[in-house]
């Protein structure tokens, strides 16, 4: 399918004809919104009357965010690409967050509303196998979990901002990339996932 508006919780967004070629010419946008952006609790706040010993609950909401998932991803570099951006204003500079093209991507992507689009170009030469890509809601303030990379191991469990993963890897494996992440406030995490590689 080329195109639409997509609803969560969750759900798998991909180049028309997946995992066939796609077609020329193409030019497809999708803006996936959160199902519900009123009832997620973000924290529950105590309050306490002392005069009459009335302890009273309350749960203060956020909007939930999206977070992108790169299954595969395999476009003509430098001439098909896929935009990725936050909110649903298709096409403003403002808010994207990646220009994607050839076979590298992010290991995931975070919105900071509860909306994010997604916009697919192709030229008019012969094209690659195209793209799958999962979205889920995740609680708003998140980085999402970036997962281990094969062959190693991660100290830390939070996913939040300002919390640091740190990565190594198994004897005869050595890192490729950034032995820290940090979780910042625009929901990105500081750099990708590392990978092991075996050692020559």
């Amino acid at each position: 399918m080329c195109g639409g508006q997509l609803r969560g919780p969750n759900g798998i967004v991909a180049s028309p004809n997946y995992p066939v070629q796609y077609d020329n010419n193409a030019n497809c946008t999708w803006v996936i919104t959160a199902t519900d952006t009123t009832k997620v609790p973000s924290h529950q706040l105590m309050l306490y009357a002392n005069t009459e010993n009335v302890v009273l609950m309350l749960l203060c909401y956020a909007n939930p965010v999206i977070k992108l998932t790169f299954e595969d991803f395999d476009l003509e570099r430098g001439y098909d690409t896929l935009t990725v951006g936050d909110g649903a204003v298709v096409g403003d500079q403002k808010t994207v967050f990646h220009v994607l093209s050839g076979t590298t991507t992010p290991d995931l992507v975070v919105s900071t509303s509860h909306q994010m689009w997604l916009n697919f170009k192709t030229d008019d030469t012969s094209g690659s196998l195209g793209f799958k890509v999962s979205y889920e809601e995740i609680d708003q303030g998140s980085c999402g979990d970036p997962g281990i990379p094969a062959y190693g191991k991660r100290e830390g469990t939070g996913f939040r901002h300002g919390d640091r993963l740190h990565f190594e890897c198994l004897p005869a494996f050595e890192l490729v990339g950034k032995k820290n992440i940090t979780c910042q406030k625009n929901n990105q995490w500081s750099a990708k996932k590392p990978s092991c590689v075996c050692k020559q």
